[in-house]
């Protein structure tokens, strides 16, 4: 007789196992063991017979869920009257407005956001600038970026 631990092996490694049963239909697993649950796995042959009265007192023994539903008639649009037609058109032409003022407030908004984090950009580097000797006043720097130094001719020289 195989092993036990060899049988396990066999399965780990191959897929098979060596099923064996004994005469009531308990599988045996390891007959060199003192221990009962080491040796035996139950597993029940019973027949069981329902009662058919005792389980329709409880459940619906019907299939429900896939018996096809009666469907309703599509309604042709023919049948709106024109009055429902005209409120649908109102409401789809309200909503097209809405949307188009909707997009134009967002590039406002992005427009307005840009020069904003430009705005902010400039006056962080610029007071890294001065913060670096470069200059002492924001008027000491370009007004496009990187922002550097004016030069001191351009300065010095007369506005025009």
């Amino acid at each position: 007789m195989t092993d036990f631990s060899q049988q396990i092996a066999n399965f780990v490694n191959y897929g098979t196992y060596n099923y064996k049963l004994d005469e009531v239909g308990n599988e045996v697993l390891n007959p060199s063991s003192s221990v009962f649950q080491q040796v035996y796995f139950s597993l029940p042959l019973g027949n069981y017979v329902y009662s058919n009265s005792k389980i329709l007192s409880f459940y619906d023994s019907q299939f429900t869920e896939f018996i096809p539903s009666i469907s309703t008639p599509i309604v042709e649009s023919s049948s709106f009257s024109q009055e429902v037609i005209d409120k649908i058109d109102a409401i789809t032409n309200e909503n097209k407005q809405l949307q188009g003022q909707l997009d134009s407030l967002i590039k406002v908004s992005e427009m307005n956001s840009s020069s904003a984090d430009i705005q902010a950009a400039k006056s962080i580097i610029v007071g890294l600038r001065i913060q670096l000797g470069e200059g002492t006043t924001t008027s000491d720097f370009q007004t496009v970026f990187p922002y550097f130094p004016v030069p001191i001719e351009s300065q010095n020289a007369p506005s025009t």
